[in-house]
């Protein structure tokens, strides 16, 4: 009966390693996956950092070029400016003759400033007539019509 027993002894403790080794692979297996998860994850959270961090780069690229196309921008109309506009001390204008300019600055010093509290949609339009005429005149004009006699 010792070798039955044994055997029986063997048996058992065979099926229940089995079960036991089962169990841990399992957990392996499960440890594993989520280790590769774990990894995929720092993968693309490191990914995204590179890929923010060269969006940001290229962005202050663009602001950069801008900068730099707002200052030449800036550049041209201040060069524009000191040719169009007439200085008093010396002729800056080399495009209109001296007679235009004047007339041109006379004509600038008359224009009024517009009054910042009128309302110019409260106003009424102006005519182009001094006088009421037309159907505004107030009075009817009577036509005659004169039959032919025969």
């Amino acid at each position: 009966m010792s070798t039955i027993t044994w055997l029986s002894f063997l048996l058992i403790t065979a099926i229940a390693s089995f079960f036991v080794g089962t169990v841990f692979t399992k957990r392996q297996y499960e440890n594993d996956e989520l280790e590769k998860e774990v990894e995929k994850a720092k993968s693309d959270l490191e990914q995204y950092k590179q890929d923010v961090a060269d969006h940001l780069a290229s962005t202050d690229k663009l602001v950069s070029k801008m900068k730099d196309n707002y200052e030449q921008l800036a550049n041209h109309v201040q060069q524009t400016n000191k040719l169009l506009l007439v200085d008093n001390t010396k002729e800056a204008m080399p495009f209109f003759s001296k007679e235009t300019t004047e007339q041109l600055q006379a004509s600038l010093d008359q224009l009024e400033e517009p009054k910042a509290h009128t309302n110019i949609t409260d106003a009424q339009p102006m005519d182009y007539a001094q006088e009421n005429s037309g159907i505004f005149s107030g009075t009817k004009k009577e036509e005659i019509i004169k039959e032919p006699t025969v």
